[in-house]
């Protein structure tokens, strides 16, 4: 019986022993925990742990990630951190904020600047990491001008015709596949449709496409001649114009995906599906250039500075003069499709839901 009670004696130290060591434990981490999400502590306060900011103020940036979507404040900032390049979340809220409220929340590239406004609602999250430069950069023009059936349109920077790249049953199944699919073109991260385009757009982006033959092996092609591999390129994108459609001066390149963990869309990658009897010319204005569509036909251009981009920068930033357009298709109809090409994986992120 002695034994039991000395048993039981020394348990109850050893209990509170454990209880105090725990409290004290747990007191650390709290208050590391506080300082680090009020944006002090030291190196240990990573930017992971810190915790996002909620204030009164209006991003004055104008560069979404995503279309905006009602919800709630909180499964908002939830969302952002899983979109590739989200840095903030905001949305006017009015003059009485509930947070269990929908309101129209608009994904932002980035938190700052951000104007004081107390009729608006903004998260800001911790910055990411940086985009490094993974891919080593394209080939030189003399690599190209060695490959069969090509035209080089312009020289600096480079502007390349490939004829006969694509097969007559290599078209007739991209047709084929992309038929169900088409809906009406839209531009930028946010999808807008408007007047600027007229076309309608089928994207080849379902996981299975990946592991499609004559998709696989046209852009193995492509990889040939850019140094992209494939899971850098965005998913196949078709595009059909009627008579009278068009696409008005734009820029491929997208500055909101500087931000993303793929890069911006360094080059396009450009494939012409049929003849079109008149009209529907790809206008490259400020360089001059004029494309005739020709079935099976593509062509290359990259939508940054290429003296930097063959330099290997991480951020290139856009050439100014690779505006183009789609001039109106005057008769018959006008067929392409597009690949975008990244400098870091695109396909990953992209059929994770990180990109969208």
């Amino acid at each position: 019986l002695l034994v039991i009670l000395k048993c039981c004696v020394m348990a109850k130290v050893l209990l509170r022993s454990a209880v105090v060591i725990v409290w004290f434990g747990l007191r650390g981490s709290i208050a590391e925990s506080g300082t680090c999400a009020a944006g002090g502590g030291g190196p240990e306060c990573t930017a992971e742990r810190r915790k996002p900011k909620l204030k009164k103020c209006r991003l004055s940036v104008d560069e979404d990630v995503v279309p905006a979507e009602k919800t709630t404040i909180a499964r908002a900032v939830a969302n952002c951190k899983k979109i590739s390049g989200c840095g903030a979340v905001t949305a006017n809220v009015g003059d009485a904020f509930d947070q269990k409220q929908e309101y129209l929340f608009r994904y932002m590239t980035r938190g700052e600047p951000c104007d004081v406004n107390p009729q608006y609602r903004t998260v800001i999250l911790p910055p990411g990491q940086d985009l490094q430069a993974a891919w080593p950069g394209p080939p030189g023009l003399d690599f190209l001008k060695e490959q069969p059936s090509v035209t080089v349109l312009q020289e600096n920077p480079p502007v390349v015709q490939f004829n006969s790249f694509l097969s007559d049953a290599e078209i007739d199944y991209i047709k084929q596949v992309a038929n169900p699919r088409f809906r009406q073109s839209s531009v930028g991260m946010t999808y807008d449709t408007g007047n600027s385009r007229t076309s309608e757009t089928a994207w080849l982006n379902e996981k299975p496409f990946t592991k499609d033959k004559v998709l696989n092996a046209i852009s193995d092609r492509i990889t040939t001649l850019t140094a992209v591999p494939d899971n850098n390129m965005e998913p196949f994108q078709v595009v059909r114009y009627q008579a009278g459609q068009f696409f008005q001066d734009h820029q491929d390149y997208l500055d909101a995906q500087d931000h993303q963990e793929c890069g911006g869309r360094i080059g396009t990658f450009f494939m012409y599906l049929n003849d079109v009897p008149s009209g529907g010319e790809t206008e490259f204005a400020r360089w001059g250039l004029t494309v005739k569509p020709q079935k099976g036909m593509a062509i290359l251009w990259w939508n940054v500075n290429y003296t930097a981009l063959r330099n290997g920068e991480a951020r290139p930033g856009r050439d100014e003069n690779a505006w183009h357009t789609a001039l109106p298709v005057k008769e018959g109809e006008k067929w392409i499709v597009n690949r975008w090409l990244h400098p870091k994986d695109f396909m990953t992120p992209y059929l994770a839901g990180r990109l969208r």
